[in-house]
C-alpha cells in the first residue's frame, strides 16, 4: 500500500483505543496569536474597531511577529460574540417628528475655476420623507433660526418634536451632560412655534437616519462641478435638487414623497402669525468676495475694498439699497440696480492701484477711471 510502518502502527493503536472506549489524545495546538487574545478581545468592545486597526495596534505596541491574517480571522470569528447595543426603532407618527442636520462644507467649482464652499440646511420629517434643502455660507444660530422658519412655511406646518445633532447653535457646551442642555434662545423660539426640541446623542446616526440619508443624496450635487457661475446659479441648483427628491419615489415606503406628505400634513400644527415669524427673521445674507473684489447679490455684482478679497461679508437689503458689513462694520452701501457690475469709485481706484495701474501717479488712475467708467454708461 505504499505506506510507512510507523503510520500503520499510529492507525492501529487509534483504532484500538476507539474499540476499548478509551478517551482520544487531544493534540494541543498553540497559535502565534495565543499571547495577544487578551488584548484583541478588549479592542473588540470599540464599536466599529476593524481587524487592520487590532493589527496595526499590536505591530506598535506588542511584539508580535505574526501575520495579519491571523487577527482578520480571529476577529472575523469572534466578532459576533461582542455585546449588542439595542438600537430603538421610533415610530413614524404622521405630524409628529422632524429632523435636522447639516451637509457641511460642500465645495463645488465654478465655470471660472472659481471654488464655492457652503453648507447645507437639512430637513426631513420621516414619516413621509418629505424634505428641505437650503444653501447656507454659515451655521450661526440665526441661520438655523431663519432656515427653520423656511421650512415651516414650505411644509405649511410645524411637527410636534424635532430632533437636532448635537448642534453647538442648539446645545449650550455647559450642559453637554445634562438632560435639558438647550440653550435659551432656541428654547423661546421652540416655544414660540409649539415644538419640542430634542438633542440627538451624538455619534449616532442610527438617532436620525432619515436625514443622514438625505446627508448623502445631496452628494448628487457634485455633478454641477463647472456648470454655474455665481451663488445665485448654487442657490437655484439647490431649489431645483430639492423639487426633484420630493417628486421621487422614496425607499421608505416605496411611494412618491409629495403623495404622501399630503395625507401628513393634516397632522402638522398651525403655522404662528406672520408677526411671529417676523420677529425672528433676519434680511441679513452672507457672500464670499470674488477676486475680483465684488460680491454677488440677485445675479448682479457690487464692488468692495481690494482688501476684503476672499472674505465673508454680511449683506441687507433695504430702501432699495444694498448694505455691505464686515461683522458689525458698514463698509460699504450700493444703490440696487440692475446692472450686471455696480462700481464704487474708491473701489474702483483700490483695485487698479492694487494690479493694473500699480506704478501710475494718481492724476493718470483719475483720468483712466473717469474715462473707462463714462464708456461703459454709455455701453449700459
Amino acid at each position: 500500500m505504499n505506506c510507512d510502518w510507523r503510520t500503520a502502527k499510529k492507525r492501529y493503536e487509534l483504532q484500538q483505543q476507539i474499540e476499548n472506549g478509551l478517551p482520544l489524545p487531544l493534540k494541543e495546538h498553540k497559535s502565534i496569536l495565543d499571547p495577544y487574545v487578551d488584548i484583541i478581545n478588549a479592542k473588540l468592545e470599540i464599536s466599529g474597531i476593524t481587524a487592520s486597526a487590532i493589527y496595526h495596534f499590536l505591530i506598535d505596541t506588542t511584539d508580535y511577529s505574526g501575520k495579519y491574517g491571523l487577527v482578520k480571522n480571529y476577529v472575523k470569528k469572534h466578532k459576533d460574540e461582542r455585546p449588542k447595543k439595542a438600537t430603538i426603532r421610533v415610530p413614524k407618527v404622521p405630524g409628529k417628528l422632524g429632523q435636522v442636520d447639516w451637509k457641511e462644507d460642500l465645495t463645488l467649482i465654478s465655470k471660472y475655476g472659481e471654488l464655492f464652499t457652503f453648507n447645507i440646511f437639512l430637513f426631513t420629517l420621516p414619516f413621509s420623507e418629505k424634505k428641505y434643502c437650503r444653501l447656507t455660507l454659515d451655521k450661526k444660530q440665526d441661520t438655523v433660526i431663519n432656515s427653520l422658519i423656511y421650512v415651516f412655511q414650505y411644509i405649511g406646518g410645524i411637527p410636534k418634536e424635532i430632533w437636532f445633532d448635537n448642534m453647538l447653535t442648539i446645545v449650550d457646551a455647559a450642559k453637554m451632560g445634562k438632560h435639558d442642555r438647550i440653550n435659551d434662545k432656541i428654547k423661546q423660539f421652540a416655544k414660540d412655534m409649539a415644538f419640542t426640541p430634542i438633542p440627538c446623542r451624538p455619534r449616532r446616526p442610527q438617532s436620525k437616519g432619515s436625514v443622514e440619508a438625505l446627508a448623502k443624496l445631496c452628494d448628487r450635487l457634485l455633478a454641477y462641478n463647472h456648470e454655474f457661475e455665481t451663488i445665485e446659479d448654487l442657490e437655484k441648483i439647490v431649489n431645483t435638487f430639492n423639487e426633484n427628491i420630493n417628486n421621487e419615489v422614496s425607499q421608505s415606503h416605496n411611494r412618491v414623497v409629495n403623495e404622501v406628505f399630503i395625507y401628513e400634513k393634516e397632522y402638522l400644527l398651525p403655522l404662528p402669525n406672520n408677526k411671529i415669524f417676523n420677529s425672528y427673521l433676519s434680511n441679513r445674507q452672507t457672500r464670499k468676495v470674488a477676486k475680483d473684489s465684488m460680491i454677488s447679490y440677485k445675479s448682479n455684482k457690487y464692488s468692495v475694498p481690494v482688501k476684503y478679497i476672499g472674505s465673508d461679508l454680511n449683506v441687507i437689503e433695504k430702501d432699495n439699497s444694498l448694505y455691505i458689513y464686515d461683522n458689525t462694520n458698514l463698509i460699504r452701501c450700493h444703490q440696487i440696480s440692475n446692472n450686471p457690475l455696480n462700481y464704487n469709485k474708491d473701489d474702483v481706484k483700490d483695485i487698479l492701484v492694487s494690479d493694473l495701474l500699480k506704478d501710475s501717479t494718481e492724476e493718470k488712475i483719475e483720468a483712466f477711471i473717469a474715462d473707462n467708467l463714462s464708456q461703459y454708461d454709455n455701453l449700459l
